[in-house]
């Protein structure tokens, strides 16, 4: 329901009804970057050689 001129009429149109709105498009969602998927997996198993290498040095584990 809109309001023109103080009347509540339902079929009534204010002025504004005429204008034209330029809006931005959306931009689309962006595809994840598959470089940084990889260097996060390197990252990763850097890190586990690391802690497996630290606690091999901590803990003083003899190979067999």
């Amino acid at each position: 329901m809109r309001y023109c001129c103080g009347k509540n009429e339902p079929d009534s149109k204010t002025m504004s009804d005429n204008v034209i709105k330029f809006r931005k498009p959306k931009p689309p969602p962006k595809a994840p970057n598959p470089m940084l998927r990889k260097l996060v997996i390197i990252a990763a198993v850097i890190i586990v050689f690391a802690v497996a290498w630290v606690y091999v040095q901590v803990t003083g584990v003899q190979p067999q």
